[in-house]
């Protein structure tokens, strides 16, 4: 999948430096939670290192600019059940 986002780091549900890590912070979060919500697990494009997971539908849309939105690269997406 190749597919650039905007988010707001801030909405950030976890970060962190690894992969594997953030995709069990993710699964983590599901199985606390539930699935009532799609995630995604993403790359900031500014940086070679670090992983955050977000709500999907948190996604900023191009057409409205924002100074907090910084693009991300989509690694994975968990679809909500």
């Amino acid at each position: 999948m190749d597919e650039n986002v905007l988010f707001n780091p801030g909405d950030a549900i976890s970060e962190s430096h690894d992969y594997n890590e953030a995709l069990r912070s993710a699964d983590i979060y599901n199985a606390r939670h539930g699935r009532k919500r799609g995630l995604m697990i993403a790359r900031p494009l500014e940086q070679d290192h670090g992983y955050s997971v977000f709500y999907a539908d948190d996604l900023l849309t191009a057409d409205t600019p924002r100074p907090e939105a910084r693009q991300y690269h989509v690694e994975k997406r968990i679809p909500k059940e």
